[in-house]
């Protein structure tokens, strides 16, 4: 089967360069023109199943997918990390404050106060992965619409890396990925960054 991650356009937060996490900003102006142009690269694939998280940057990024050929769920569970009190931060304050907040797969039990810890985001989303892909036949095409955090957790797993081997590479706003998954046979994965599609005609 194939199964294609995908990171939301870029964020008003992510042009601030805010802590945002699981707070809801929407997509930038350029957020809004990334999206229409992966989705028009995403048009050609014949999608089996497609799920997003609940944030609206992300509902968002997919919103410009024309006649999608299955319905689109909408998944609480695969946000990104709760930053809890340090949402709206900005990412400097935060890394001048706490280093380790910069690679928290070093220190997966450092919480965010009012929020969660990087262990516990991996979790949720491992355990979302684990528990639809059982249901998911070799024939099929998935695509999945979330984070930086969604795209890294996912990868963690399909690869079988720990937690501490967390996928360490810059994942762009509107990069995918692409896994081909089949029974007895390694998991193999490209990174597409939205930069080598073709621009829309």
């Amino acid at each position: 089967m194939e199964l294609y991650l995908l990171r939301h356009g870029a964020s008003t937060a992510n042009e601030q360069r805010l802590v945002c996490g699981a707070e809801d900003f929407p997509l930038s102006q350029t957020g809004v023109a990334q999206a229409s142009k992966v989705c028009r690269y995403l048009e050609r694939i014949a999608f089996t199943r497609i799920y997003t998280s609940s944030l609206t940057r992300a509902r968002s990024t997919i919103a410009p997918l024309v006649n999608p050929r299955c319905t689109v769920r909408v998944e609480q569970e695969i946000v990104e990390l709760n930053t809890g009190a340090y949402s709206h931060w900005t990412l400097d304050k935060l890394w001048a404050m706490d280093a380790r907040y910069q690679r928290p797969w070093l220190t997966p039990d450092l919480s965010y106060p009012q929020g969660e810890c990087f262990r516990e985001m991996v979790s949720r989303i491992t355990g979302w992965f684990d528990r639809e892909s059982r249901v998911w036949e070799q024939d099929e095409t998935v695509l999945v619409v979330g984070h930086e955090g969604t795209l890294r957790s996912i990868l963690l797993r399909l690869l079988g890396l720990d937690l501490s081997d967390y996928p360490d590479f810059p994942i762009g706003n509107c990069d995918l990925l692409n896994a081909t998954i089949a029974p007895g046979h390694a998991t193999t994965y490209r990174h597409i960054p939205l930069t080598s599609l073709a621009d829309p005609s």
